[in-house]
């Protein structure tokens, strides 16, 4: 089924608009909604060789608009009066899935009857089991929760047309060698496959040659090496004891903004996270180890801006759904180029202004500056003044509450809006984000109303269920 042979895709130049790209009406109506006006590089080339059935082989970095670039030729394909699995996007973590499904729905919400489902570990798999008494015509799924569904039978994908393996580097580099070539046996031969990867190193290469037939090399022009023009990457260099103290003076400054922090290691990670709250300041730690219902608090807290901070690992950060982010701080240096690029890429994005910066040591920044996608790094030397008193260190005007209630009782978000305004008092415009789940949901309120809204709502009942609002902590 496969073809070693490599056929370039010639450059293309970015269409003037998506009309162009061979889209129907339900499509084109979706993007419009969405305000998407103009594809990006790799939109412009990948969506006509995938309607054309092409297979492909994409170098996509950050940023890149990727998930629209395959996820609108996928859904022009589906018959969606078809009660089958037609569509495989294979993606490393929970959080990408969760992203790429909602992506998905949004860019076809004007198809008829389009069901698109994420699963991934950590979930429950006998309620993913009920939900596939309809099958979705779109799945989205980690590796090992695919491949346990296959091999229980509980998704048949005799109907399958397109497989995407999405994030191909960090697939591999998380191990799922062995997932992806047991699920790969188990599709149909007959099928077009699309491959996208930030790096093609040679582990990528020999996926792509030993699963994909006859596929079209593609590279967005430019994209490969360069981070965003809005982007300003400072770095500081001092003593590793210095990092710390370095950090928090970066987080204490009124530009810093929303702020996501890698470390390379999950206790590093904790560690850093624990260091920040000690000194006041409201941080949350994020890597794979973490229970999924504190990755989904830690996650919402950093949205809705009741956190500061958000301290993560490489592998938790890696689609995580965080959009308008203003400053990335590596605080341990990559080993690899291509991770310093990805770190630096979550900010800044589709034209936005953001700042990325690094912490290292001397040693660290003679590895950094042989990294060509660096070169524009201003380095100064690592300030790190005395750490101030906690009790002057602001936080944030808003709190987070939990709702002991979510879409399996029935509950929206305008009955949480409304329950706020009529039994807590609150005035809809103070209301900040909500977040519904299935069986609970977050509210972003003003900190100084946070514990009389506490207080109102004890007892109270909401679509009949009587529900417990409570800080998240």
């Amino acid at each position: 089924m496969s073809d070693a042979a490599h056929t370039p895709a010639p450059a293309a130049a970015p269409a003037p608009d998506f009309t162009a790209l061979g889209l129907n009406e339900p499509l084109l109506r979706a993007l419009q909604e969405l305000r998407y006006e103009q594809p990006t590089a790799i939109q412009a080339q990948v969506v006509p060789l995938v309607l054309a059935g092409q297979d492909i082989a994409g170098q996509a970095p950050t940023g890149s608009g990727k998930t629209a670039a395959y996820g609108l030729p996928l859904l022009q394909q589906l018959d969606t009066a078809q009660d089958a699995v037609q569509a495989l996007v294979l993606v490393p973590a929970r959080e990408l899935a969760l992203q790429v499904r909602d992506e998905l729905k949004r860019l076809g919400k004007f198809l008829p009857n389009l069901r698109v489902a994420a699963f991934y570990g950590g979930h429950s798999f006998q309620e993913e089991t009920r939900s596939l008494k309809q099958a979705p015509h779109v799945v989205v799924a980690t590796p090992g929760r695919l491949f346990d569904h296959l091999d229980r039978r509980t998704i048949v994908p005799n109907k399958l047309q397109l497989l995407v393996i999405d994030e191909t580097d960090k697939l591999l580099e998380l191990k799922f060698q062995e997932a992806l070539a047991n699920i790969v046996q188990r599709l149909p031969r007959r099928r077009q496959t699309l491959l996208f990867s930030a790096t093609m190193p040679e582990k990528v290469l020999e996926l792509v040659r030993k699963n994909l037939t006859r596929p079209r090399h593609v590279q967005a022009e430019g994209q490969a090496e360069a981070l965003p023009e809005s982007l300003t990457l400072l770095g500081h260099v001092g003593t590793a004891e210095k990092k710390p103290a370095a950090l928090f003076h970066i987080l204490q400054k009124p530009e810093t903004g929303r702020t996501l922090v890698f470390c390379n290691t999950r206790q590093r990670c904790e560690e850093l996270a624990r260091f920040l709250t000690s000194r006041g300041l409201t941080a949350e730690a994020l890597h794979g180890k973490l229970p999924q219902p504190e990755r989904d608090k830690a996650l919402l807290k950093l949205r809705n801006g009741s956190a500061l901070a958000l301290v993560a690992t490489d592998v938790a950060a890696r689609g995580i759904d965080v959009t308008d982010l203003d400053t990335v701080v590596q605080f341990e240096v990559p080993e690899k180029a291509d991770t310093f690029q990805h770190r630096a890429g979550r900010t800044a994005r589709a034209g936005a202004a953001g700042t990325a910066h690094i912490l290292a040591t001397p040693a660290e920044q003679a590895l950094v500056q042989r990294w060509a996608v660096a070169k524009d790094i201003k380095w100064t030397p690592l300030q790190a003044p005395a750490l101030p008193p906690a009790a002057k260190t602001p936080k944030p005007t808003t709190v987070t509450l939990h709702v002991s209630a979510g879409r399996k009782e029935k509950v929206s978000a305008h009955d949480l809006v409304g329950a706020l305004v009529n039994v807590a008092g609150l005035e809809r415009e103070a209301i900040g984000r909500i977040e519904v789940f299935d069986h609970y949901s977050y509210i972003t309120v003003p900190r100084e109303a946070g514990r009389a809204v506490q207080d109102s709502m004890a007892g109270a009942r909401i679509k009949g269920k009587k529900v417990r609002v409570t800080e998240v902590r």
